[in-house]
């Protein structure tokens, strides 16, 4: 499966913003230097400013139309992303998605060693990509420091799993005291980021500190107060 002539353009434009980001003061210094790029202003008639809702995070949003291959698109901006980060950040995505329904079938079709999208990643990552769910997370399965620094590590989980005001237990336990992530809990080397209230060894933390570059499927879904929270937490 290969990119159309569009999704190139899409992939080259996410090249070049993130070309502005490692090159510009701050991330409003990066939209105008994108843009710039372009022949087209921000703001006073030209595109909006840049939408600083993560603070200090840059992110894009890649619009699609239904078909429009958003998902192969996705997988196909990970290495992109990475190979504009410093070589010895762990490699770790966080794909977040909106309902059960679509959480089993990207679980379903990144998991696949035989479909486009997982072999996309495996091309892109010498073969050396893990695909986890949440209990699979939860329960460290192959999910360990040592892991996460020689592969791509995916972590497929629901909006709902990460918002702390679910009174849901499976989705509580993202934010308890886990033991069998105790190794990572370790490694931390930015204890001032670790979210208070919360134990040094639960999900939450352990992604937090990998700082996972974060997919949010549907992102349109993703625009409340509680959602950026959410977000601000990874």
């Amino acid at each position: 499966m290969e990119l159309k002539n569009y999704q190139k353009s899409v992939m080259r434009n996410l090249s070049s913003f993130m070309d502005c980001v490692n090159n510009t003061a701050n991330l409003f210094a990066a939209w105008e230097e994108y843009w710039r790029r372009q022949d087209i202003g921000v703001g006073l008639g030209g595109v909006p400013t840049y939408n600083n809702a993560i603070k200090g995070v840059p992110h894009v949003c890649m619009k699609v139309p239904t078909g429009g291959g958003k998902t192969f698109m996705a997988c196909s901006s990970v290495k992109r992303i990475f190979d504009e980060m410093p070589k010895d950040k762990p490699k770790v995505v966080v794909w977040l998605v909106p309902s059960d329904p679509i959480l089993n079938q990207t679980i379903k079709t990144l998991s696949d060693i035989n479909h486009p999208y997982r072999q996309k990643l495996e091309a892109d990552f010498a073969g050396r990509v893990g695909v986890y769910t949440k209990e699979q997370l939860l329960n460290g399965h192959n999910f360990s420091p040592d892991t996460v620094r020689e592969m791509l590590t995916v972590c497929i989980l629901s909006y709902g799993s990460l918002r702390i005001d679910s009174k849901k237990k499976d989705v509580r336990k993202v934010y308890q005291e886990n033991g069998n992530l105790l190794r990572f809990a370790e490694y931390f080397n930015d204890k001032e980021t670790l979210l208070a209230d919360t134990p040094d060894t639960a999900l939450i933390q352990v992604l937090r500190q990998l700082s996972p570059v974060t997919i949010v499927d549907e992102s349109h879904n993703a625009g409340s107060d509680l959602s950026v929270e959410m977000l601000n937490r990874l």
